[in-house]
């Protein structure tokens, strides 16, 4: 029933889509035992104590804040999630989102088990753009915004950097067992990512659209 709604109520059909809807293929159901498998694999590699699978989880939670951010503050489908929707298989991408999670609560690495609420809304986007017709893409519109779905990416930044504190720490007290507090490198990871957001993305970015969604008034006059 939701995904009818976005496709009725806010317009997320295929039609004027930035990038359309997967069309549903079977070979596509490949993606769920390999993202099963990388999610077992994983796992048993931060539990093993596995420098390459704890640096690998650090970059990749770093990157999904570097992704992430300039949603809040674009109305386009941005450079980073531009090459995602051209190149990658959706269920491939929100699914190793969703199973982030479930690596980061289920192994050593022991970030808290509320984190698990990421693997829903990712397993949500999946099946709206791959099995339902919804065309994602459109959410990035800033006239298609919806606060629930900015609030959303705004929840996921945080369980990401969450994720990245956690994966930090264990890394540090685990593996080289150094007595440095997480922040001391969390903080400057963090920046540099925004950093580094904002100088790939600064062509797309206006602080105008930050918080959007949650003032229709105020963006129907910015869209005149």
């Amino acid at each position: 029933m939701f995904p009818l709604t976005c496709r009725k109520e806010y317009n997320w059909s295929d039609d004027g889509a930035p990038f359309p809807s997967q069309t549903f293929h079977p070979p596509q159901l490949l993606w769920f035992p390999f993202l099963a498998l990388a999610t077992k694999i994983s796992i048993q590699a931060l539990n093993d104590k596995s420098i390459v699978a704890s640096t690998f989880w650090i970059i990749y939670e770093s990157y999904i804040v570097f992704d992430h951010i300039p949603f809040l503050f674009t109305n386009s489908v941005y450079k980073s999630p531009r090459f995602n929707f051209m190149y990658l298989s959706t269920i491939f991408f929100w699914g190793f989102e969703a199973i982030a999670s479930i690596v980061s609560t289920q192994s050593l690495v022991n970030a808290p088990a509320i984190l698990l609420y990421n693997v829903a809304p990712h397993s949500f986007f999946v099946a709206c753009n791959n099995f339902c017709g919804v065309a994602a893409s459109k959410s990035f519109l800033a006239e298609k915004k919806t606060w629930w779905v900015y609030l959303q990416v705004i929840v996921d930044n945080i369980i990401h950097s969450i994720s990245l504190w956690y994966h930090l720490k264990y890394f540090l007290s685990h593996l080289v067992q150094i007595d440095t507090s997480p922040w001391l490198i969390w903080v400057p990871l963090i920046t540099s990512m925004l950093l580094m957001t904002y100088w790939v993305h600064i062509d797309e970015i206006s602080f105008k659209y930050f918080l959007t969604p949650f003032f229709p008034k105020t963006k129907k006059m910015k869209m005149k």
